[in-house]
C-alpha cells in the first residue's frame, strides 16, 4: 500500500458519521433560555419592556423547529416514526390536560365549551387549537413536519425540500408582513406546519447537511455581532410597523446565526444550569406555563386584588416562570422514578429463572 493511500485511509478512519457525534450543550443552553424567553413573550412585562421581549424573542419558536429538523438529519425513517409517535404522545398528553381544565372551568366558572366542525377542521388543517392554549400550535405543527419529513426521506426528496426553504419564505413574508404593508388583513395562517413549522425545520435540517461549511464561513466574533445587529432590527422593526407579527423580518437571520454559533460551540455550557433546562425542562415549560400564568398566577392575583399593582405586574413574568420551572422539574422526577421502577420490574422479571 502507497504511503498517500495510507494516509487517506487514517483520514477516513478519523472521520466519524453525523450520527456518532458528541453531545451539542449549547444547542441545549439556546434552548434554555428560548423556553424562558416563551414564557416572558406570552405572559409580558408591561410597558415597553414587555414589547421589546416580544419582538426580540421571536426567534424561539423557529429556533425549537431548527432543533427538530437539526437532529432529524442523522435519523434513519424508523427513528422518524418512533419521533412522530414520541411527539404525538406528548401532543395528546397536552391537550387531554388543558381540556380537562376547560371541561373543570365549564362547571365551576361557566366558561364556554362551543366549537363547530369547521372549528375542529381549521384546528387540524392549520393548527389554530380551539379550547386548548393557542400557544400549543407548536405541538402539532411539529408532529405534522416529522410525519412530512419522513415522507420526504421514504421517497427521497430531500433536494426537493431544501429548494422549499426560499419558497415557503417569500410565502410566509408575503401573507405577513408583506400583506399587512399593502392593507391587507389576512388571518394568521401562516403560522402552521407548513409555511412556518416546515421551512424552519428544513432550515435546521439543511444547515445540518452543511455544517462544515457553515460552521467555517463565519468565526464566533462575527456570528455574535451578527446576532447582536439582527436582534437590535427586530426591534427597530418593531417599533416602525407597529405590529406583532408571528416571526419578524429579521428574525430570520437572527435565527439562523444564532444557531450556527450553537453547531460551532457544541462543547461548550456542558455544566450551565440552563443547558440542563434546555435539555430536560423546556417541552415542559412550554406546555405548562399557559396553566401556571391563566389558572394559578391570574387567579392568585385577583384573589389578592393586586392585579392592578406595577410591581406585582412586573414580578408576574418572573413568578409564572418560576412555578412553572419548578412544577416541570418534579413532572420530570415523577417520570425518572416510573421509568426507573419500570426497568427495575423488568430486570428482575428477567432474573427470575
Amino acid at each position: 500500500m502507497s504511503f498517500s493511500k495510507k494516509i487517506k485511509l487514517d483520514n477516513d478512519e478519523n472521520i466519524k458519521p453525523p450520527s456518532q457525534k458528541k453531545h451539542n450543550y449549547c444547542i441545549d443552553f439556546i434552548k434554555g433560555c428560548a423556553c424562558i424567553l416563551v414564557v416572558f413573550m406570552h405572559c409580558e412585562f408591561p410597558g415597553r419592556l414587555g414589547m421589546a421581549i416580544q419582538a426580540v424573542s421571536r426567534f424561539c419558536v423557529p429556533f425549537f423547529f431548527m432543533v427538530s429538523g437539526y437532529f432529524a438529519y442523522t435519523e434513519k425513517i424508523y427513528s422518524a416514526w418512533r419521533k412522530i409517535i414520541h411527539i404525538g404522545q406528548i401532543t395528546l398528553f397536552a391537550s387531554l390536560f388543558y381540556i380537562i381544565v376547560a371541561i373543570v372551568k365549564h362547571f365551576v366558572c361557566g366558561t364556554s365549551l362551543a366549537f363547530s366542525l369547521q372549528d375542529v377542521g381549521i384546528w387540524f388543517l392549520s393548527n389554530k387549537p380551539i379550547i386548548i392554549p393557542g400557544q400549543l400550535w407548536f405541538l402539532y405543527a411539529l408532529m405534522y413536519d416529522y410525519v412530512l419529513y419522513a415522507i420526504v426521506v421514504r421517497l427521497r426528496l430531500q433536494k426537493v425540500a431544501y429548494w422549499m426553504i426560499p419558497l415557503l419564505f417569500i410565502a410566509y413574508f408575503i401573507m405577513a408582513q408583506g400583506a399587512y404593508l399593502c392593507g391587507i388583513k389576512l388571518p394568521n395562517f401562516y403560522r402552521n406546519f407548513l409555511i412556518e413549522g416546515f421551512l424552519f425545520f428544513m432550515l435546521g435540517n439543511w444547515l445540518h447537511r452543511n455544517e462544515e461549511k457553515a460552521s467555517r464561513l463565519l468565526n464566533d466574533r462575527i456570528l455574535c455581532s451578527l446576532v447582536a445587529v439582527s436582534t437590535i432590527l427586530c426591534l427597530v422593526e418593531r417599533c416602525f410597523l407597529g405590529r406583532d407579527f408571528g416571526v419578524n423580518l429579521f428574525t430570520f437571520p437572527q435565527v439562523i446565526f444564532l444557531f450556527i454559533l450553537g453547531m460551532r460551540n457544541s462543547t461548550k455550557f456542558d455544566t450551565h444550569l440552563l443547558t440542563d433546562i434546555g435539555a430536560k425542562l423546556s417541552m415542559y415549560v412550554y406546555i405548562l406555563h399557559m396553566f401556571v400564568w391563566k389558572e394559578v398566577v391570574n387567579r392568585t392575583y385577583r384573589l389578592f386584588h393586586i392585579s392592578d399593582n406595577c410591581l406585582a405586574l412586573y414580578f408576574k413574568p418572573i413568578l409564572v416562570l418560576l412555578l412553572t420551572l419548578l412544577i416541570s422539574y418534579a413532572v420530570v422526577l415523577v417520570k425518572d422514578c416510573f421509568r426507573r421502577k419500570k426497568e427495575r420490574t423488568a430486570e428482575h422479571t428477567l432474573s427470575v429463572p
